[in-house]
């Protein structure tokens, strides 16, 4: 909690009595979906019994913590939602969203976003020591902050959006095929495991250590356009590609684009399917692209997707030191010592000058 001159700053789970302050179009910003606060309440809610739920379900709920201002003399005024969710089964690490609604009146806006991030680290049901936090590059009080708070670099990432067109058969279906010998499929248990391992190759050692993913975790996010490319070898798939649905935001519906560290030509051959069969989606959902990948970004533009704003991806790890273990039979190095003591007193240093 901060406080000055009467007004003072605090941070508290989403309630349904939080739902009256969420501002209006009138205040000056983008109104939130009603049903879509609704759905955080619940989920926020629900949380709590995160001993009691499967680890599934607890994957798939957002914890809310909100940032409201006070005052004796005004309403109060919500400021900030912190979104958090669970980024495993094993809970070791959490994604952590931040929605400005709001700018503070009497505070800065890192005195805000400083007590809320520490608020939502110290939760006491995420309990996690592994965070990532996306932030736009060009935020330099968030970036600030969340640098303060011991977030590190990980990724530049760039949103891509479809093209408003698409041109398909009469009967709807899409016009481009991927080539001979190249699918695209759902997940699966096979597959999961060779996609694991091309994002564990493109990743750096802190992002994989942080982000810390196994196959269960992969397959949850089945569905929503998660698809993995294919090539016959021998008799047997070999996974060269993937679009994972990112599980996590409030943003519009996005994948990432999942590829080892070595450019495939057969991947730039394969993605224009799919890039037609997401564009005929309800809403088709964004393109997330490493912002050196130069050879998928030029698969994108010559398919009339659009370049959007960048993205960085910050994490951080705290790590408790190991208890350092005795080893059977190894004693100090005083102990050993101790019988080359002499018993007696030391004997006088015989002179070396000469007799006389």
């Amino acid at each position: 909690m901060a406080a000055t001159a009467g007004f003072r700053l605090r941070v508290e789970p989403l309630s349904a009595s939080h739902l009256a302050l969420v501002p209006t179009a009138q205040a000056g910003c983008s109104p939130l979906p009603e049903n879509f606060l609704q759905s955080l309440l619940v989920q926020s809610w629900l949380s709590r019994f995160d001993q009691w739920l499967p680890d599934r379900l607890n994957a798939r709920l957002t914890r809310v913590l909100t940032l409201i201002e006070s005052c004796s003399d005004s309403a109060d005024r919500l400021e900030t939602l912190a979104l958090m969710r669970c980024g495993n089964r094993r809970h070791s690490c959490w994604h952590l969203d931040l929605l400005p609604l709001l700018s503070p009146r009497h505070f800065s806006r890192q005195q805000g976003l400083r007590l809320l991030i520490q608020q939502a680290l110290s939760d006491d049901i995420a309990r996690s020591r592994s965070w990532l936090v996306r932030c736009d590059p060009d935020d330099r009080p968030q970036l600030d902050v969340l640098r303060e708070m011991g977030f590190q670099p990980l990724r530049h990432g760039r949103l891509w959006t479809p093209p408003e067109q698409i041109t398909t058969a009469p009967d709807g279906a899409v016009t481009a095929t991927p080539p001979r010998g190249l699918d695209w499929g759902p997940l699966s248990d096979d597959t999961a495991r060779q996609l694991l391992t091309l994002e564990q190759a493109s990743m750096t050692p802190q992002h994989r250590q942080i982000l810390d993913r196994q196959c269960g975790d992969l397959l949850d996010l089945r569905g929503g356009g998660s698809t993995v490319l294919t090539a016959q070898r021998d008799q047997s798939q070999q996974v060269i590609a993937g679009l994972i649905r990112r599980p996590w935001g409030i943003d519009a519906p996005a994948l990432e684009l999942v590829r080892g560290p070595a450019w495939d030509e057969r991947i730039g051959d394969a993605l224009p399917a799919a890039l037609e069969t997401l564009q005929l989606q309800q809403t088709a959902p964004c393109l997330v692209v490493a912002e050196d990948d130069q050879q998928i970004a030029s698969v994108l533009e010559g398919q009339g997707w659009q370049p959007g704003p960048l993205e960085l991806m910050l994490g951080r790890s705290l790590w408790r030191r190991a208890p350092q273990r005795s080893l059977a039979g190894i004693r100090p190095l005083e102990s050993m010592l101790g019988r080359l003591q002499p018993q007696h007193p030391p004997l006088p240093t015989p002179s070396l000058a000469p007799r006389r």
